[in-house]
């Protein structure tokens, strides 16, 4: 009688499973992206899973020695982006880290080349606003420095805007020098 329960269990199993996996096949183009994130010689951080979601925003709160900003990043033009963003910073990576580069457009932070790069998401209808916020290009792709527009000239095209600033005082962040304490998500 036992034998039988096994025999039963992972039938049911089996079934769960073909069930799932024939859901995700045909339910996967609509929620998720499949991404590309190539492994690079330098950096440590492992790439995130090539499954990105697409539907949806994400919460973000940067913390900065300078003030506390809340960013809202949209899934739907740049899901890799926003993932990969979302993943580094899951991870505490942006943690401890500065803002580097201040320009009269941007102020641009993080710690370098993660460790892989991915292309960038790009529509064509790029608008680089203030409180935009962006993946900075190294290279032909992206890695893990972003910058956040504050000024109306000379804001870098050809990045990946992964959303926007929705929250505090984005004048008092633009000053020099800064350093990121943490990003938070969620």
């Amino acid at each position: 009688m036992r034998h039988w329960k096994r025999v039963v269990a992972v039938l049911l199993v089996a079934a769960v499973v073909l069930v799932l996996e024939s859901w995700t096949v045909h339910a996967a183009p609509t929620l998720f992206k499949s991404c590309t994130y190539t492994r690079t010689s330098d950096g440590t951080a492992r790439p995130p899973y090539s499954l990105a979601p697409v539907l949806g925003s994400v919460k973000v709160t940067l913390r900065t020695d300078r003030g506390t900003l809340e960013l809202r990043l949209d899934r739907g033009p740049a899901p890799c982006a926003v993932h990969s963003f979302t993943h580094l910073a899951l991870q505490r990576y942006y943690n401890g880290t500065p803002c580097p580069r201040r320009t009269r457009a941007i102020l641009e932070c993080g710690a370098g080349r993660p460790g892989y790069s991915f292309a960038p998401e790009l529509t064509g209808k790029e608008l680089y606003r203030r409180g935009v916020v962006a993946l900075s290009k190294e290279g032909a792709g992206h890695g893990s420095t972003f910058f956040i527009v504050h000024g109306t000239e000379g804001a870098p095209a050809g990045s990946t805007i992964i959303g926007a600033v929705s929250n505090g005082m984005l004048d008092r962040i633009a000053a020099e020098p800064v350093e990121v304490l943490e990003v938070l998500v969620g």
